[in-house]
């Protein structure tokens, strides 16, 4: 998931007659991620195998939750503290690329030659100068979650799930009207940020200019995608204003139609439906007028910071046995995040695995529509999210039409922007 939060500034048996000098002969490198409960466990175990392959290297995982990893991971680097790899939440990468000691992962190209097993598309959130300084790891698509028991009440072609904004709309009005349980959610993220974002990106638009600098929303196409979030709420009423986590629990009890959340949920959707209601799940809808989709990842990144010698070059073995495709589908599947590398399905457990939890297809089948999360490049961004969160309120409250609420957050948004640091 996104952050509100901006930036400020396994084991090897080992031979019993010489332990201590096997011991010293070890690197140690530190990861800061913030996987914990069952993905913690999967990542750990993934840890313990790459020592065991590397008895060479001891790596030194450090949990930090998701909402404070940016500030502890910042603290650490400020502090001195050792940092090989650390998670940096999406829209993050280029403010930190700019500001940390980061490290390109293919400044020595012989190096990072397991680049090259990722989607390259994938890769695009890390990009810079012909340079890669991010590679992902933990990363969600929007996904139409729906109740196919509410839909079949409704009269709706379960078989035929929307493909469009225009049939999303037609269903929750149906399902709204045949069961009186609303017939909508989509999620919003921390700050309204990646909501936002994905509603501008699939109508062509962009929320966060390509420089970082400035909120470019109030484009035609912002602002229609805008229109179309209010028009959920304030015309169609298909909409109730909630934040994603009221939404996430009525959907899971059978209070709400469809939601539009992350793929990272997908685990959890499947659990709380079962024995209780029939789950759907299917692509994002296309915007209307449009046949294409543009589906920025949520999730997180990992950015090398190790110092030249070493550190380096283990940090760099442990990042490519997490490129190896078995490794990475391992990932994927235990952890509910999206497939990371070419052609999944070429691994024969993960068409096994597609083939015996259908639900994840869709998922693999919008991997080809994943877009870079657009990145902020300025210090005062919070302040500008703040703005332009506060207008979607509005939106919602139907305090005015997005052709007009909209510039004038874009403007104010800026004016913040180009304050002094």
């Amino acid at each position: 998931m996104l952050t509100r939060r901006t930036l400020t500034t396994g084991f090897l048996a080992l031979p019993l007659a010489a332990p201590a000098i096997a011991q010293n002969r070890q690197t140690e490198i530190t990861i800061y991620h913030y996987q914990n409960d069952k993905r913690g466990d999967v990542f750990k175990d993934i840890i313990r195998r790459f020592e065991a392959g590397n008895p060479d290297v001891k790596v030194n995982d450090i949990f930090k939750t998701d909402a404070t990893i940016t500030a502890e991971l910042q603290s650490a680097l400020a502090a001195r503290r050792p940092v090989d790899l650390g998670t940096v939440i999406g829209i993050r990468v280029q403010f930190y690329r700019m500001r940390a000691p980061v490290i390109a992962f293919d400044e020595d190209p012989a190096q990072a030659r397991w680049l090259e097993n990722y989607l390259p598309n994938f890769l695009d959130v890390g990009r810079h100068a012909g340079k890669v300084y991010a590679v992902p790891y933990a990363f969600g698509t929007p996904m139409l979650y729906h109740n196919r028991d509410l839909a079949r009440a409704a009269g709706l072609n379960v078989n035929a799930p929307p493909r469009t904004w225009d049939e999303v709309i037609e269903w929750a009005a149906r399902i709204q009207s045949a069961t009186g349980i609303p017939g909508l959610g989509h999620l919003h993220a921390s700050n309204k940020v990646y909501g936002t974002m994905l509603m501008a990106q699939n109508a062509g638009g962009r929320y966060i200019s390509e420089d970082g600098d400035r909120v470019v929303l109030d484009s035609p196409e912002g602002v229609a995608a805008m229109q179309l979030w209010q028009d959920l709420a304030v015309k169609h009423k298909v909409m109730p204003i909630a934040n994603d986590g009221q939404w996430t629990a009525a959907f899971m009890g059978q209070r709400l139609g469809m939601y539009i959340t992350s793929s990272a949920l997908l685990r959890q959707a499947v659990e709380s439906a079962s024995g209780k209601f029939e789950l759907g799940v299917s692509e994002y809808p296309f915007f209307p007028g449009r046949s294409e989709r543009r589906l920025p990842n949520s999730g997180a990144t990992f950015m090398l910071f190790s110092p030249p010698g070493p550190r380096r070059e283990a940090s760099l073995r442990f990042m490519a046995f997490l490129s190896e495709l078995g490794v990475a589908n391992e990932w994927s599947r235990e952890s509910g995040y999206m497939p990371l590398m070419r052609e999944p399905l070429r691994d024969p457990a993960m068409l096994a695995y597609a083939e015996s939890f259908p639900y994840v297809k869709p998922v693999i089948a919008q991997m080809r529509d994943t877009v870079a999360t657009e990145t902020w490049n300025h210090a005062n961004a919070l302040q500008a999210e703040n703005i332009v969160s506060t207008m979607v309120d509005d939106l919602w409250a139907g305090k005015g039409p997005a052709s007009q609420l909209v510039p004038e957050a874009v403007k104010r948004a800026n004016a913040a922007l180009s304050r002094p640091n």
